[in-house]
């Protein structure tokens, strides 16, 4: 990948390329009615399409992704001793994944769905078996970046064990030991919505909680939504610098869904727009930016019964939160291990950041001292008021509240014997044992890296040619997009041979490897640059001289129905996708009322685009 130099104001005013109108859904709505063309551009040549390419890349890159680690899963068979240590070992709170080989990891992950599984009507309402659903998570497994310290899988299987944990408590899940014995089914004792807020959840809406706790940070990076927005990553940018990562997380996972035969349940005509919904709403709320909102809105629904939707919503939201920082409320222990490996992944992005001449944002240090300073701090802002709250709803979950309480008690013990000691006459640091930077970022999900606007020198640490500068030119248009470069960058390295920095993957015992990043599993490989070719080309085509600013002209005359599945276009979650189609980006802000959908910042929707002989869009 190669990196451009991104257009200053001068070459993109904003009043061009802002958001206000989807460059390839406005540009037919502005040359519709038989190409006059009576509309919003107030302009004439050629029409900027950075974003629309952006848009384009978000598409072909999570298929890439998906399509790049895709390798057959050839089951495990455990011996039944080891099957059922991990049983037990997943019915204790003092659970720690990161101390497994990676073939039980992927063990236990599928021993909590088993267990979900034995729930009456389970696989009914789902539709699909356990057989089904292995090589649905293993697939994801391959995704989550093995290089990450923090947001890996085992973090994903940590934060789905939590879950359980509190399910289990509030009575909604049966305990792993009904796997030991066969066929046994399990049926809750309290019916549904029968008033505990935990009792508005169904068989769809668990295994929402589930399928978001095992896939909310699939393909994580490693950095920070903050980092990717003050380096104007190409993710960032077409977000709005808004839950990027969360938003990039519900793309890839709603794409292996698919993969696997899960689309049925996507698409549902009666709930399949609710359960993407739902999905979709509970892995954003895993953002920390919108904590403070969240906090308001479910303080509200424990006072005021609001409607079961929002209901569902605001649980799901509050276990997969509760689950996603649940590090502090763990035993002493394990949340010692948690904390030091994300100071490791800070240490990565600090380096990045300094090296890039970017604001720091997080505070990486070794220093047991700010550890334990920055563990009272977090527990007191963020996890114990979470947990507290979410007592209120669920009084089950009480014993995680204590454990939180006296981890803080000790982190608090802790902070005052360094401070003390510091103060003492010797004055010495004592050095916490912390993980080794080992992240070169080669590996990480294209459109979350920066492009440089300089060539990195050779000294300090040789980072991958993502940041490197490099002429980009179009024959298309007169502009550089800095998706042309970033486009060209695969998910997983660009060949066999390892960077100089990169750590390669430990090879699974849970599953074949064949086909993966080489194109040779029978998945193809798409590459946005023709893509951009196209949306530059209506680029060309599509302005128009306006006699009269009316932007009441987005209610065209033509009739538009949401798209289904576009080849080259991003695609909203919550719109249903079952065929190919062309299809039109508009912006949410920019649509007219009729088009409005609960999408909360695209709206896509489906017309053909046909070409007159002289070139001109059909209406």
């Amino acid at each position: 990948m190669c990196g451009v130099t991104v257009p200053s104001d001068q070459e993109y005013p904003s009043r061009n390329w802002r958001r206000r109108s989807a460059d390839v859904g406005g540009l037919h709505l502005a040359t519709g009615n038989r190409g006059q063309g009576q509309g919003w551009l107030g302009c004439t040549g050629e029409l900027h399409t950075r974003f629309a390419e952006l848009l384009g890349d978000m598409y072909t890159q999570t298929l890439n992704a998906v399509n790049e680690h895709n390798s057959v899963f050839a089951p495990t068979d455990l011996p039944t001793e080891t099957r059922s240590r991990l049983i037990l070992s997943l019915e204790e709170w003092h659970f720690e994944p990161h101390k497994l080989p990676e073939e039980e990891v992927l063990s236990c992950t599928l021993i909590l769905f088993e267990a979900l599984f034995r729930i009456e009507g389970m696989e009914q309402a789902i539709g699909i078996s356990m057989d089904h659903l292995s090589p649905f998570i293993h697939h994801l497994r391959q995704i989550y970046r093995w290089e990450n310290s923090y947001h890996n899988f085992e973090h994903a299987l940590d934060v789905l064990q939590a879950s359980h944990s509190y399910l289990r408590s509030a009575g909604m899940v049966p305990p792993l030991s009904i796997l030991l014995e066969p066929h046994r089914k399990w049926k809750p004792e309290k019916a549904f919505d029968s008033g505990p807020i935990m009792t508005c959840l169904g068989l769809q809406e668990l295994f929402v909680v589930y399928i978001a706790a095992i896939g909310h940070d699939v393909g994580h990076p490693g950095f920070t939504n903050v980092f990717m927005k003050n380096a104007q990553t190409p993710l960032s940018v077409v977000f709005d610098g808004r839950s990027a990562l969360e938003q990039m997380h519900c793309q890839l996972l709603l794409r292996v869904m698919r993969h696997h035969g899960l689309g049925p349940l996507l698409d549902n005509p009666s709930d399949g727009f609710h359960f993407r919904k739902l999905l979709w709403e509970t892995v954003l709320a895993t953002d920390m930016s919108v904590h403070a909102n969240f906090m308001t809105r479910f303080e509200l629904a424990i006072t005021e019964k609001p409607s079961l939707a929002n209901r569902q919503i605001l649980i799901c939201q509050a276990i997969l939160k509760c689950a996603d920082i649940s590090n502090p409320s763990r035993p002493y222990s394990v949340s010692q291990h948690w904390a030091s490996a994300l100071m490791s992944e800070w240490t990565s992005q600090a380096s990045l950041e300094r090296h890039l001449d970017l604001p720091t944002t997080v505070q990486p240090t070794d220093d047991p001292l700010s550890e334990a300073k920055s563990q009272v701090f977090f527990i007191n802002m963020f996890a114990k008021p979470l947990l507290e709250l979410t007592t209120e709803a669920v009084p089950e979950m009480r014993v995680y509240t204590q454990q939180c309480a006296s981890n803080l008690e000790l982190w608090a013990a802790r902070k005052q014997e360094l401070e003390t000691e510091m103060a003492g006459p010797t004055q010495t640091t004592p050095t916490a044992p912390s993980l080794p930077r080992r992240d070169d970022y080669t590996t990480a999900f294209p459109l979350a890296l920066p492009s440089s606007r300089r060539s990195l020198s050779q000294e300090g640490p040789s980072w991958p040619t993502a940041f490197s500068d490099s002429s980009c030119a179009s024959s298309e248009s007169s502009a550089c997009s800095p998706c042309d470069s970033v486009a060209s960058f695969v998910f997983s390295p660009v060949s066999d041979a390892p960077s100089p920095h990169h750590t390669p993957r430990p090879p699974s015992s849970s599953g074949s490897s064949s086909g993966q990043s080489n194109g040779t599993n029978g998945n193809i490989h798409l590459s946005p640059n023709d893509g951009h070719i196209a949306i530059r080309a209506a680029g060309k085509l599509g302005p128009r001289k306006q006699k009269i600013i009316n932007r009441n002209s987005w209610s065209a005359s033509t009739s538009l129905s949401y798209a289904t599945h576009p080849p080259h276009l991003h695609q909203h979650p919550l719109v249903n996708h079952t065929q190919p189609t062309v299809a039109l980006l508009v912006s949410r802000k920019a649509a007219p009322t009729s088009l409005m959908a609960s999408a909360p910042d695209t709206i896509v929707v489906a017309k053909p685009m046909k070409f007159e002989k002289n070139g001109a869009l059909k209406s």
